[in-house]
């Protein structure tokens, strides 16, 4: 048995490195085709996504369903827009139908995304960022490490409130009649999720945490928040699947699991169709919801985003967007301020877009072709770099909470910048975590109240 496992294993690794060595010669094909001229009927591109197809396949194999595959699923949604999709006209063709970017700078977005991607795939294989040796022992961290019952209480008060404020409509209006948040500011949504992770990780038999776990996720999805909550539904999945009685256990195929995942793609596709008219039921969106999946209309805007960001690099140079995410960070009433916009605002303020900007295409703004080369490298510090201070400064408990933060943000930088990831990161997390620490003081020493004692509900 143990020489059949050996076996498996030597197979699985030299499939991978054979796998890898043909995409990333693919990769290149698009490196030397970058200043030619667009060739919509070029059958490399084809080609080429069917292989980048076997190795997303072979990659989930390999990682398991979480946060790895979860992040690559993300950064290959553009490859099959840019490639399957773009060379017939069927990405962003509002916009792109007059402008043209998408094809006048098709070869740079094909080795940016591709690159991307199958630099990001070897780094979480180089760091063994598998199911196994990540997830599950980060998802070990989750049982019941809050022990207060006051910090309970208040986080989850905390999140639902939060919820209201961020969006405070009733559930079924259409997105584009949705009221701005009852409050000043624009991190309510982090809010949400911050305080959520205290929830998740607070005391078992607390009535209140109980209706904040399905609270959350309900308003936030019925408000169209899917990006808020990609990530937190992953974390709710594994949760779900792969613990049992506070125990983690091995993550293996099912068909509940896959239905699970097929219906949340599902749910956010149908959401993302819907939401301009408002929560209806209708059956032609939930056929349409299927057909869009592959080529997703949020990925096409982001994709003529990308291709706006390389027109307004070639049409007026570099924007050191990344330097400025410095004074971004420091509260304004100091009076610094970031010299230029964040890098989607600055591209729509020169070439029409719906915003966002794929991570690479911010590198590409600011440095060029060098700039694509360092993407994932420098993305895969900035993300995993947090967690490691976390660790080092609350010990578990921050490795718990480093990895809930990447895993519920990783599509915001993916798709919208590192900003969404940093400031809240700076800014309010530890303020939370003050809190939590102030509550749990205050707690411990009012041990005599039985009522707080108990982890009755009521």
């Amino acid at each position: 048995m143990e020489k059949h496992m050996k076996a498996d294993d030597r197979f699985e690794n030299v499939l991978f490195i054979i796998v890898n060595l043909i995409t990333g010669i693919s990769v290149i094909y698009y490196l030397l085709q970058i200043g030619q001229a667009f060739n919509a009927d070029d059958p490399w591109n084809l080609f080429i996504l069917i292989l980048f197809s076997f190795k997303l396949l072979m990659d989930i194999y390999i990682f398991k369903v979480g946060f790895s595959s979860f992040s690559l699923v993300l950064l290959f949604l553009p490859i099959i827009s840019i490639l399957g999709y773009a060379p017939i006209g069927e990405v962003q063709p509002l916009f792109n139908d007059r402008t043209h970017l998408i094809e006048r700078h098709f070869y740079i977005l094909a080795f940016s995304a591709l690159f991307f991607y199958y630099a990001w795939s070897i780094l979480l294989w180089i760091t063994n960022k598998t199911y196994g040796n990540y997830d599950a022992k980060m998802l070990a961290y989750f049982s019941g490490t809050v022990h207060s019952l006051l910090a309970t209480w208040l986080f989850s008060i905390l999140a639902v409130v939060s919820a209201i404020i961020y969006l405070p409509d009733l559930p079924g209006g259409a997105y584009n009649e949705l009221s701005p948040s009852l409050l000043p500011g624009n991190a309510w949504n982090s809010v949400v999720v911050i305080s959520y992770f205290f929830v998740l990780m607070g005391v078992k038999g607390s009535g209140v945490r109980k209706f904040a776990i399905l609270f959350v996720p309900f308003w936030l999805l019925s408000h169209y928040a899917r990006v808020d909550i990609l990530g937190l539904l992953l974390i709710l999945y594994l949760l779900l699947t792969a613990t049992k009685k506070l125990d983690v256990i091995k993550s293996g195929f099912s068909f509940k699991k896959a239905a699970l995942i097929a219906g949340g793609l599902l749910l956010f596709s149908y959401l993302g169709l819907v939401r301009h008219s408002g929560l209806i039921f209708d059956v032609q969106a939930i056929l349409d919801s299927v057909a869009i999946l592959v080529n997703y209309p949020t990925v096409q805007d982001l994709v003529y985003s990308t291709a706006a960001a390389i027109e307004v690099t070639h049409t007026y140079g570099n924007f050191y967007t990344i330097i400025d995410y410095i004074p971004q960070l420091i509260p304004s009433f100091l009076g610094i301020e970031a010299k230029s916009p964040e890098a989607a605002h600055l591209v729509a303020s020169l070439i029409h877009t719906n915003y966002g900007l794929f991570v690479y295409g911010e590198f590409y703004l600011n440095f060029g072709v060098l700039g694509l080369v360092v993407a994932p490298f420098a993305t895969y510090v900035i993300i995993f770099t947090p967690t490691v201070i976390l660790k080092k400064l609350f010990g578990n408990f921050g490795r718990a909470l480093g990895y809930y933060w990447i895993v519920l943000t990783v599509a915001r930088v993916f798709w919208y910048g590192f900003i969404y990831y940093i400031k809240p990161l700076v800014i309010i997390l530890p303020v939370f975590i003050i809190i939590y620490l102030i509550v749990s003081s205050f707690e411990k020493d009012l041990v005599d109240k039985r009522e707080l004692n108990s982890t009755d509900p009521h």
